[in-house]
């Protein structure tokens, strides 16, 4: 199996319902952690995975990732990043959405999509960023006291 998508998997990737099928609780990252929750389809045939990053030093840097097949970034928002540069040279800065391009993976970013205007805070980003993903049955993932 490639780890190139073409661009229909891509979508059907994208729009796939995905849901945690778990129990387990899971603590949001403290500084510098990262939390890996396993996803899959409603058909059960494909395997995603929620990542959950947070910088060592900046409590407001954070990122959250939608990867399928254990490798393959889907979707990556970004937040209180550096500037990014695209492969056409377009600079994109604050709050950022890579969604993976045919050729390109996740190198392309774009400004955030409407559904991320009214985030008031780091949960606010995580349950959009869920409903993004298209997350239905979501894993229960509680605060840490210095979000």
């Amino acid at each position: 199996m490639s780890a190139e998508l073409t661009q229909y998997e891509i979508e059907y990737l994208l729009n796939l319902e995905k849901n945690y099928v778990g129990v387990q609780k899971f603590k949001y990252p403290t500084l510098g952690g990262r939390l890996n929750i396993q996803l899959t389809s409603a058909d059960k045939n494909e395997d995603f995975i929620l990542d959950i990053t947070r910088s060592h030093i900046s409590l407001s840097k954070n990122t959250f990732q939608n990867r399928a097949r254990g490798v393959i970034i889907l979707l990556r928002l970004d937040l209180n990043p550096a500037p990014h540069r695209n492969p056409d040279g377009k600079v994109v800065t604050g709050n950022h959405l890579h969604i993976y391009k045919e050729g390109f993976g996740d190198k392309y970013a774009y400004p955030l999509p409407e559904e991320f205007i009214d985030c008031k805070d780091i949960n606010d980003f995580l349950e959009k960023f869920m409903n993004y993903c298209n997350i239905v049955n979501k894993p229960i993932i509680e605060e840490d006291l210095f979000i």
